[in-house]
């Protein structure tokens, strides 16, 4: 049982959000760094840039994961708090920019 917490505890601190705010960008790939049917890849298509953090959203696609194709909106800050790494398609899969 220790061991299972123990790495259960590694793999939950190797996703903690690095992401910023200022980091997300339009045209830009993100995952949420999970695995199997909880995987996720979105792309942002566009964004308001609003001072006010209640304004400042933007809008992306999901392009791998569950509601694959289907747009979606939310503030900067949402998607900072989902977005574990920003990713490049790399032929067939998705690489995590490093």
């Amino acid at each position: 049982m220790i061991q299972f917490i123990s790495i259960f505890a590694l793999q939950h601190s190797q996703l903690e959000p690095y992401v910023k705010l200022s980091q997300i960008k339009r045209d830009h790939y993100y995952s949420n760094g999970q695995y199997g049917k909880h995987w996720s890849v979105r792309q942002i298509i566009d964004e308001s840039a609003e001072e006010n953090p209640d304004e400042d959203r933007v809008v992306y696609k999901v392009l791998a994961g569950a509601g694959r194709r289907k747009n979606e909106t939310c503030t900067r800050a949402e998607f900072a708090d989902w977005a574990v790494y920003e990713v490049f398609r790399n032929e067939n899969s998705w690489q995590k920019i490093t």
